[in-house]
């Protein structure tokens, strides 16, 4: 369940940023680590030193961003390991051009970088202290990074969950047209969902292609789950993600129907304000339509 549990993560953080309105600043950095705040600064830094570069590529309104921020950058036991680190944060949306050259598009995403800048390999989602040295040890050791599972591909190109596993990777890695590939493969070889993964793999497809500003194939994918897996636990995210292909698509009477009926079918779940939200903000669009 451990890259079912770090996919259910990103799908967290997705609602999240949608219930808080993306409106939080980005709260004060804790003290104790040293901090540079352009590559450029970083790389002199890393190279001086002859150390590895964490590169934390975060936004302002980012929530898992301040949960980093909040817990596992004020743990001592990071602080004291952030130490063999150039430690870099930059704020993606400010400096794009090295968001772009890293291919990242979620956050929080925390990059380990070598002294000459180049990506070893990544940290995707929020993990608390223990877990995140974890995960950065293995990427120095060469352990779970896209490298050594790519390296594994021909010897588990029938095995399901290490296709699933592979997509993952290169989706979080921002390699968008492989990982689509690879979660096409996985959903065709599990189509009952023996894994707990299918549904996962549907909604990344689905968050992918809106991303690109494919919402018929965006609410194709959601829909799957939907009619699929109707007990899966991504089946509320996905009926949000129906209406938000129908929203981005300029189909608003159908988004607006789509939110009425998920706060209405669910009026105790957190998200079911923010359905009601969507659905009144679509009302007046339409209604100012139908006025002018």
């Amino acid at each position: 369940m451990s890259f079912r549990a770090r996919g259910w993560i990103v799908v967290s953080l997705a609602l999240s940023l949608i219930a808080a309105g993306c409106a939080e600043a980005k709260k004060p950095v804790p003290a104790g680590i040293t901090w540079t705040r352009a590559i450029d600064a970083a790389l002199a830094d890393a190279q001086a030193h002859h150390r590895p570069i964490l590169l934390d590529m975060y936004t302002d309104w980012c929530e898992w961003c301040h949960a980093l921020d909040d817990t596992t950058y004020a743990d001592p036991t990071f602080v004291r390991f952030s130490k063999r680190f150039t430690m870099s944060r930059i704020n993606a949306e400010v400096d794009t051009a090295t968001a772009a050259r890293y291919h990242v598009s979620g956050y929080p995403t925390v990059l380990v970088l070598n002294e000459k800048g180049d990506e070893i390999d990544r940290v995707v989602g929020y993990a608390r202290a223990p877990q995140f040295v974890a995960q950065v040890e293995d990427v120095l050791a060469g352990r779970n990074t896209l490298a050594s599972i790519l390296a594994q591909e021909a010897a588990h190109k029938n095995d399901p969950e290490f296709t699933y596993k592979l997509a993952e990777s290169l989706n979080n890695h921002g390699r968008t047209d492989e990982a689509r590939d690879h979660y096409l493969r996985f959903v065709s070889m599990d189509p009952k969902n023996v894994s707990g993964y299918t549904d996962d793999a549907y909604y990344s497809l689905a968050r992918m292609a809106r991303k690109q500003k494919d919402y018929a194939s965006d609410r194709k994918y959601a829909q799957i789950i939907l009619d699929r897996y109707p007990e899966s636990d991504m089946m509320k995210p996905a009926f949000l993600e129906v209406g938000q292909g129908f929203r981005k698509d300029g189909q608003l009477a159908k988004a607006r129907t789509i939110f009425l009926d998920y706060a209405k079918r669910f009026p105790d779940d957190g998200d079911a304000p923010w359905a009601r939200e969507q659905a009144d903000s679509l009302g007046v669009k339409l209604g100012a339509h139908r006025g002018a």
